[in-house]
């Protein structure tokens, strides 16, 4: 129920921003790690590269992320979030926060590292999971087996 909760309102917060839930993946990644190419964001969300490139294109668009060279290696590009992306996003998230705050500080040490292992270890589930199915031939874009057979979700 709670992973319901957390869709739902990501769901109403990429409604308010304009934006759809494969482009708040994105922006939910860039801001996490930062500045990536097209490539490696790609595989930080799962998505094609044909499907990142149009998510890359819908946000520079919409003004959330900007192409810019990689001062390292001035061949490559980067796509980075915008100001504006940061400072509209992150008002959505006040009050969780703040509610991190209070809990934070509602728990001892020992707690916090029990409630970040069992966080931790449900992400790596997923993760492991969501690697085998692809593995077993899911199509991302298509949503279903490359050979035809059952049905898979993009969930973008």
């Amino acid at each position: 129920m709670s992973q319901n909760a957390t869709d739902r309102f990501d769901h109403a917060v990429a409604n308010a921003l304009g934006v759809n839930r494969t482009d708040m993946r994105c922006i939910d990644v860039l801001e996490r790690v930062g500045p990536l190419t097209a490539g490696r964001l790609a595989a930080a969300t799962g998505l094609t590269t044909g499907a990142t490139t149009t998510a890359i294109d819908r946000l520079e668009r919409a003004g959330f992320a900007r192409r810019v060279p990689d001062s390292a290696d001035r061949r490559r590009v980067l796509v980075q979030l915008t100001p504006e992306a940061l400072e509209r996003g992150r008002g959505f998230y006040t009050e969780h926060a703040k509610l991190a705050q209070r809990l934070y500080r509602r728990y001892g040490e020992h707690e916090l590292k029990l409630l970040l292992e069992y966080v931790r270890a449900g992400r790596e589930l997923n993760e492991r999971e969501a690697a085998r199915l692809e593995a077993q031939g899911f199509n991302r874009a298509a949503g279903s087996r490359s050979r035809g057979v059952g049905r898979g979700s993009s969930g973008g």
